[in-house]
């Protein structure tokens, strides 16, 4: 299931936060959303990092960190091969694999921004809104697309 929203995503009841990021061993996740989620939880930057320098994270993968007892879990999408350009393919990958390990793990709810269309430069209306509805509408996850994302602390 999907609905479209709009808010603060860190704010969010979501079981799991997702976030598009590049694939490959990237020190940064220093930009956007990624760096809000670096700052405010650590832990999973920290856990990604080693997970991105074993050469796994690859376009389209996924990598997600359970849940802890002060954060959300927290979902990256391979979705772009750099870090300034979301491709398509990629992101239709990411969507894919992100419904088949939410469906098997019986995941309640994920929280994400517009994937691929801010940093990642992908077209909201074009490209990732349409891959989103195609791939989100039917689970039995609920995908919380925020829309409009605000942070807490931004007027």
């Amino acid at each position: 299931m999907i609905e479209f929203t709009s808010g603060d995503l860190l704010q969010s009841d979501a079981q799991y936060i997702g976030q598009g990021v590049a694939e490959g061993n990237q020190e940064g996740l220093g930009t956007g959303l990624a760096l809000k989620i670096s700052k405010r939880w650590p832990d999973v930057q920290s856990a990604f990092k080693k997970h991105a320098r074993s050469g796994k994270f690859k376009g389209g993968k996924i990598w997600a960190c359970p849940p802890g007892d002060d954060r959300p879990g927290v979902v990256y999408l391979a979705t772009q091969p750099d870090m300034y350009h979301a491709t398509v393919n990629y992101l239709r990958k990411a969507l894919r694999n992100l419904v088949k390990w939410a469906d098997r793990g019986n995941i309640e709810s994920i929280g994400a921004p517009k994937i691929g269309a801010g940093l990642g430069k992908l077209s909201w209306q074009s490209d990732v809104k349409p891959l989103m509805e195609e791939y989100f509408t039917d689970s039995p996850c609920r995908f919380l697309i925020y829309e409009k994302f605000k942070h807490e602390d931004e007027d």
